[in-house]
């Protein structure tokens, strides 16, 4: 069963940043092609959102719905139930993972 994969407009940033980024150093054609990685990536999240990896730091206070899914460089947060999936972040392997997610998470 396939769940409908919202991402929220605080994620849109992130998106945007990490094209930026990836256009200006390397090009339009390493975009499509990493473009087309977050494409099938989060298809596939919406197909299957228990496969992504359990977040730890969540899971020590009892949180189990959320997962990760890497792309590259950049992980994919994510919060699921039966009907939809919702993508919190896009986030850089090499950014202060843990407060990063905690900002975002408690600060809606």
């Amino acid at each position: 069963m396939s769940r409908k994969v919202i991402i929220l407009d605080g994620t849109k940033p992130d998106f945007r940043e990490i094209r930026k980024y990836v256009l200006s150093t390397f090009g339009e054609a390493v975009w499509s092609e990493v473009n087309q990685e977050f494409k099938s990536t989060i298809s596939n999240i919406g197909l299957n959102p228990e496969a992504g990896k359990v977040i730890e730091n969540l899971k020590d206070i009892g949180v189990i719905n959320f997962r990760l899914r890497l792309v590259r460089q950049t992980r994919i947060v994510y919060e699921y139930d039966e009907k939809q999936v919702l993508i919190h972040m896009f986030i850089h392997t090499k950014k202060d993972f843990r407060s990063h997610l905690m900002k975002r998470l408690f600060s809606r």
